[in-house]
């Protein structure tokens, strides 16, 4: 089947989540500090790489669960108040170095919609950087009940945009939450090796995408080669 739409996940392909996740380390961290003597920084790092090869779909969950299990209400007060000291420091979001140019030579051949964990804040940012125009779907989060890894979140976006999984790439920064639902549903995939889950390794075969970048420069091409083998 014909490739014609490119789904780009949001955090970590169109967005640059680098600052977000020191931000988040550093909220983790201190939040815990207050009930876990001693925690510190290194120990957090050392729990996320745990969390990584247990292929967990919610890492900071599992950092705060490592350590509150035995004690349910103390692990949600915890989460609950290291959300609120991350929403009073989150940082503004910002494009992945080099996407624009990336969209504007991927947009004359394919359609691109959104596949990713953020709603209309991530329209406004396009918009103000002019590259909206080239999204033929405007269609975020806040449009769907459901998110990743769940592969019917995928299944609505292409049945909302009116085309089948086949005919679909999906770029993403995760193999459990990207990948992996978009292979489920016949889609081809491109990993982005950025940010915490850049050392993520496959699993079984079926996890292996159709090709790997260390980042969105390139994007274009890839896409072009994956097209390409997929006729072949």
């Amino acid at each position: 089947m014909m490739i014609t739409t490119v789904l780009l996940d949001a955090g970590g392909v169109i967005l640059d989540e680098s600052e977000h996740e020191v931000v988040r380390a550093e909220v983790i961290t201190e939040t815990l500090a207050d009930v876990v003597p001693g925690y510190s920084l290194n120990m957090y790092h050392s729990d996320v790489e745990e969390a990584l090869k247990c292929y967990s779909s919610r890492i900071y969950q599992y950092v705060f669960w490592k350590y509150l299990k035995n004690d349910r209400d103390l692990f949600d007060r915890m989460y609950a108040l290291h959300l609120d000291r991350w929403k009073e420091r989150k940082p503004p979001i910002k494009l992945s170095s080099g996407i624009e140019k990336e969209i504007r030579e991927i947009s004359p051949h394919f359609k691109i919609g959104i596949a990713g964990q953020y709603g209309r804040e991530i329209l406004d940012l396009l918009e103000k950087h002019f590259i909206l125009e080239h999204f033929t779907y405007h269609l975020t989060q806040d449009d769907f009940g459901i998110t990743k890894p769940d592969p019917r979140y995928l299944e609505q976006i292409t049945q909302a945009i009116g085309v089948d999984p086949k005919e679909c790439i999906l770029v993403g920064d995760r193999i459990d939450n990207d990948i992996i639902p978009a292979r489920q549903l016949g889609m081809k995939t491109i990993l982005v090796r950025v940010g915490l889950h850049r050392y993520q390794q496959p699993r079984i075969p079926f996890d292996i995408p159709d090709a790997e970048l260390d980042g969105v420069t390139g994007l274009a091409g890839a896409i072009q080669r994956v097209v390409k083998d997929s006729e072949e």
